[in-house]
């Protein structure tokens, strides 16, 4: 059986904590900031698994576009903490969990890079 990679159990564990979260968001918000942030969320982890079972440029073209869907998420969840839907405490917490999924990424990208060299 093929061992689940690093990135993909941090981006399924983010999906998860954000569906928890923007069910409680105010009816009001919860299609707009609620459905957004739940597709970023979706889209982080499909970007994830076709980095995973693509090589080469596609796998960079993935992980390039898993980055920028992060930095959206960051600033969405900026965006909904300063309207007192989310706790400060659970900013930092979504806000290390993106940052470690950028890092991995960006680690990812590193070292495909290194063995393109080589």
């Amino acid at each position: 059986m093929r061992e689940t990679p690093p990135l993909y159990t941090v981006a399924d564990q983010l999906v998860g904590w954000t569906l928890d979260r923007t069910a409680d968001f105010p009816k009001s918000q919860r299609f707009t900031f609620g459905q957004r942030l739940d597709n970023l969320s979706l889209d982080c982890l499909q970007q994830v698994v076709r980095a995973i079972y693509s090589s080469g440029n596609q796998r960079h073209g993935y992980l390039s576009e898993l980055n920028l869907k992060l930095e959206e998420l960051r600033v969405l969840w900026r965006l909904i903490q300063q309207r007192g839907w989310i706790t400060q405490r659970q900013l930092l917490y979504v806000g290390g969990v993106l940052d470690e999924l950028g890092r991995m990424a960006g680690g990812w990208m590193k070292s495909q890079q290194k063995q393109a060299n080589k």
